[in-house]
């Protein structure tokens, strides 16, 4: 009687320490999922941030840059965020009005390289690469 009694026990304080919690969690992701609309910024699975532009039944098209949409499930939605939460500032400005970014990439010496008549037959052509091999040298079942 002492065992049974034992593994009721055993049973019910599993339940309570790690069944239930699980519970609470997978509800908690479900109702975060259905409250997802468009404008709401999102954070994926595979770490990427985005903003939600149309929400379907099973699938959600997320922004993740200006002009940058992708298809993914609801289930791949980690987390929605708030602006605290990031760590950047999201705009859809493009231009850098900082100057001293300009000054940086003004600054460097580009190095380009010229084909002179004289190394021009020391390049390999990309067609030598990915040509086909000879018919003698294939062989029978892929001819």
């Amino acid at each position: 009687m002492d065992l049974i009694l034992m593994m009721v026990a055993l049973f019910a304080v599993m339940y309570f320490l790690m069944i239930r919690p699980q519970q609470k969690r997978a509800k908690q992701h479900q109702q975060m999922q259905s409250n997802l609309g468009p404008g709401s910024r999102v954070l994926l699975t595979s770490g990427m941030f985005g903003t939600v532009t149309n929400v379907g039944e099973r699938q959600l098209i997320v922004e993740l840059a200006p002009g940058l949409e992708v298809t993914v499930l609801k289930g791949n939605v980690a987390r929605a965020v708030t602006a605290e939460e990031e760590e950047f500032e999201f705009t859809d400005d493009a231009v850098s009005t900082d100057t001293d970014d300009v000054e940086a990439i003004e600054g460097t010496d580009t190095v380009t390289e010229e084909t002179t008549p004289e190394t021009a037959g020391d390049q390999t052509s990309a067609d030598e690469f990915f040509q086909a091999p000879a018919d003698e040298n294939r062989p029978e079942d892929t001819k």
